[in-house]
């Protein structure tokens, strides 16, 4: 059969969940250059147009036009990345052709990894309305300036499923102070991650190099533009970490006044050999005076002692229910 869009609900001969159905625009495809070492590169030569098959992420991500939900399908395989991609178009995509990535290892998955060049971000989301799925970015190159796989730095309503995002994976970054996994950031009004949606992704790692310093997710942000109204649904938070003052989540001082973060069925683990160390604490606000609301419903924590500063009172969860029948919101915070 010939290649489809999505009305017809088939790509590429892919059934299209309803997740994704939305994505209209023109496709770009990308695999890797050497078809003796990649199973998919001959088949995508014989059947694909060439003018829009590429054997990078970045090369395909400049041919798309924003705002015509152009998307970028990525077939399996290892793609090493020696600079950060910023995809700073708005409503534009990129769709890993694997499973989801959000638990066990790379597999046949659609790998995108940093390990020898010192930069910030595997990628870097700049525009408005972007999704991705199915994807794992790695930062492992070894240098205190790799911080993050993923940042989410200016687009406003990103949604990412399936997906998995490892930073701090070298010796040289499990110290870094300011490292993480995800880094979410806002510079000003015009420039603000709001809205930003992770579904059924795994977010850290409890099976690389051990870290002394960092986090798994980053919180920063200019005063009155820090990131809010985000959601993490069926996550796993993941560390592995024996330096108890690195909390899951770090708020910075600008971002800690900022509405709420839903928690939806997700598990914050720590781990560390026979469980020497729990870590203080699963959020951590830089300005003890304020409070970014985290609501949590359905989720756990293992290997922390607490929630959230003592006495910040900014954690939430349902416990129960009413007389009524009704769940009702009760603080989980530390003192």
């Amino acid at each position: 059969m010939g290649l489809t869009n999505f009305p017809d609900g088939i790509s590429l001969g892919l059934p299209i969940g309803p997740s994704t159905q939305g994505l209209t625009g023109d496709a770009f495809y990308v695999t890797a250059a050497d078809s003796t070492t990649n199973k998919f590169r001959t088949w995508a030569e014989d059947h694909l147009p060439h003018d829009k098959l590429f054997t990078t992420i970045q090369a395909a991500e400049d041919r798309c036009v924003a705002g015509r939900n152009d998307t970028v399908y990525v077939f399996p395989g290892t793609y090493t990345v020696t600079s950060s991609l910023s995809w700073d178009k708005a409503n534009t995509h990129l769709v890993g052709l694997a499973g989801p990535l959000s638990r066990g290892g790379v597999g046949n998955g659609v790998y995108v990894n940093c390990v020898t060049t010192a930069i910030a971000s595997v990628i870097d989301i700049k525009g408005d309305n972007c999704m991705m799925y199915n994807v794992h970015l790695r930062n492992a190159g070894a240098a205190a300036t790799n911080l993050c796989a993923l940042k989410v730095s200016n687009g406003e309503n990103f949604y990412a499923e399936g997906c998995q995002f490892t930073g701090m994976a070298a010796t040289t970054q499990v110290a870094a102070a300011t490292g993480c996994s995800l880094w979410l950031h806002s510079t000003d009004n015009s420039n603000k991650p709001w809205g930003a949606t992770f579904k059924d992704c795994r977010i850290g790692s409890a099976s690389e190099t051990v870290r002394t310093a960092g986090f798994v997710i980053l919180i920063t942000g200019a005063i009155a533009y820090a990131p809010k109204y985000l959601k993490f649904d069926g996550c796993t938070i993941e560390s592995y970490c024996h330096g108890v003052t690195c909390p899951a989540v770090h708020i910075d001082a600008h971002a800690v006044a900022d509405r709420y973060i839903i928690w939806k069925d997700c598990l914050f683990y720590n781990f560390y050999i026979n469980r020497v160390d729990n870590l203080n604490q699963v959020f951590y606000n830089v300005d003890a005076g304020k409070s970014l609301n985290m609501m949590m419903l359905n989720s756990m924590a293992f290997g922390y002692d607490s929630w959230d500063d003592s006495g910040l009172n900014n954690t939430w969860g349902v416990y129960g229910a009413d007389g009524g029948g009704y769940g009702i919101m009760e603080q989980l915070s530390e003192g």
